[in-house]
């Protein structure tokens, strides 16, 4: 449902599109846009030709373009589960995020940050708030 809830309210160049879901029962469905490239995981880790410099530089540059989207919107949102299998790719290699099932709501206001349980894929999140679970707007980690 956070899936659904963020990806349906939120729209950039650099976020997978939903194109619909359906829940029936215990059953959930996602349907996302094609993403001709797949995951970026995919292009690093599997493939026995790598991946030239100029096509990286355009996927990380996606990739911050959506970040930075999702930091700097009127309603943050804190990622939480930045990894290679979650940026996938077009037949252009420009990079959208996607699985936004841990996503969580950032702070706003006069609030200076949300404290919120460790969740995501360990070795992405900053040592401070794997520490006190308190992400603060200027904190560097790349799991936000």
């Amino acid at each position: 449902m956070a899936e659904v809830n963020f990806l349906g309210q939120l729209h950039h160049l650099n976020l997978v599109k939903l194109i619909g879901y359906c829940i029936e029962d215990d059953q959930r469905l996602l349907v996302y846009e094609f993403m001709t490239r797949g995951s970026l995981e995919n292009h690093l880790f599997r493939r026995t030709l790598p991946l030239p410099w100029t096509d990286r530089l355009k996927v990380a540059l996606g990739a911050a373009k959506g970040l930075a989207f999702l930091h700097g919107s009127a309603e943050p949102v804190i990622y939480r589960d930045f990894k290679t299998s979650n940026i996938l790719l077009d037949s252009e290699y420009n990079a959208k995020l996607s699985d936004f099932g841990l996503a969580k709501a950032g702070p706003q206001g006069d609030n200076t940050h949300v404290s919120t349980r460790v969740v995501g894929t360990y070795g992405y999140a900053a040592p401070e708030y794997v520490m006190t679970a308190v992400r603060y707007g200027k904190s560097s980690f790349s799991a936000y």
